[in-house]
């Protein structure tokens, strides 16, 4: 599903001199490179702030407790997401709420919004799966109208845009992953999240470094002697890691370099699979990345295996939905409850869609799949 060897050897060099940089400096735990990398990626995805954390996991669940979400407090989201975006919302101690999904887009249906919708409930939880943006317009005027947050879940969107507008730059926080396979496949676990809030800004900067009153960033001019930090609220050890957001920085650069290639990918994939596989369509005047390029299929399982015998790396991400997994039997749902995400669940396939496949691997396993419906 991606080539980490050739991402590498791309940038080779300057990832080397870069990490070299690093280890030199001695500053290892929130370095100047941090710093630098947040800055960079605000600007890049027209945000005012960005903060660097452990992984988009903690992305999402400290972007949720800077809101003061908790228990009592309740969260609307998809099922049809890898389960730490669930898993987030209940770290919080608040309880998950899933709608169903669109039939086009595979997000969130803004449609099924005021059914969910409940006096404890404070956020909305939009994903952009698999780098197709969700139809952020109708979802961010639902929570003008009732007073909520928008958290997107942005983990496979860097770089995205909707109606002329990057992913990042929409609602009041974005959770973002960097991690290895994803849009900018950092070297290690990590997550940013955006935000144009000051307020907001400085509650995260404040939870990712064990809810102490300054910045932990290490590059800081001291004028005086360093005193201990106080520490205003209970927070975490989760912040971004130096030699990963060195590494970052290389890779933000050209990022729309293979994000143009991806869809590049996902339009050839179209053109040789329309009419024959049901197609995940991003909305109107959006701009997808494809982290990878999904299909609906009947007889999934069959295919699954037939293709992956071949060699060909296809993959059934997400499932089981998260209202059916385990971890959440509890809260009482069951077979029935969300039935297009229940009947996409039962017909993905998701193919790779990475930027140094060549066209002739693209066709082989659009040849591949065709020759098996």
């Amino acid at each position: 599903m991606f080539d980490h060897q050739a991402h590498f050897r791309r940038d080779q060099k300057e990832i080397e001199a870069a990490v070299l940089e690093v280890l030199e400096s001695g500053k290892l735990i929130m370095g100047p490179a941090v710093r630098a990398f947040e800055e960079e990626f605000a600007a890049y995805s027209q945000a005012r702030y960005a903060v660097g954390v452990a992984s988009g996991t903690s992305a999402i669940h400290l972007a949720l407790r800077a809101l003061g979400i908790g228990p009592g407090d309740e969260v609307i989201t998809v099922a049809n997401s890898d389960i730490p975006t669930s898993q987030a919302v209940t770290l919080t101690g608040a309880k998950v709420v899933w709608v169903d999904i669109d039939k086009e887009s595979y997000n969130m249906d803004p449609d099924a919004l005021p059914a969910a919708l409940s006096p404890a409930t404070k956020a909305l939880l939009p994903v952009h799966l698999y780098g197709v943006p969700a139809e952020m317009s109708p979802i961010l005027q639902f929570a003008e109208a009732n007073g909520l947050s928008v958290v997107e879940d942005a983990a496979l969107a860097t770089g995205a845009r909707y109606r002329g507008q990057r992913i990042g730059s929409l609602g009041t926080l974005t959770a973002f992953s960097t991690a290895p396979g994803k849009m900018l496949d950092g070297v290690g676990s990590g997550g940013m999240i955006s935000t144009d809030s000051e307020i907001l800004y400085d509650k995260l900067n404040s939870l990712r470094h064990y809810g102490r009153e300054r910045p932990p960033y290490r590059d800081l001019p001291a004028d005086t002697a360093k005193w201990p930090s106080k520490t205003v609220e209970i927070g975490y050890n989760e912040r971004l890691d130096t030699l990963d957001a060195a590494v970052l920085r290389i890779r933000l650069r050209r990022l729309d370099e293979t994000l143009t290639r991806r869809r590049e990918i996902a339009k050839r994939y179209q053109d040789l699979l329309e009419g024959d596989v049901g197609l995940q369509r991003p909305p109107q005047d959006a701009e997808a990345v494809w982290r990878v390029f999904t299909v609906r299929i009947p007889d999934r399982d069959r295919i699954f295996e037939a293709m992956y015998r071949q060699g060909i790396g296809v993959s059934l991400a997400y499932l089981p939905p998260n209202h059916l997994d385990e971890c959440y039997h509890h809260l009482g749902y069951r077979k029935g409850s969300l039935p297009e995400t229940e009947a996409f669940a039962d017909e993905l396939l998701a193919l790779p869609c990475h930027p140094y496949m060549t066209d002739s691997q693209v066709e082989e396993v659009a040849e591949s799949l065709l020759a098996l419906l």
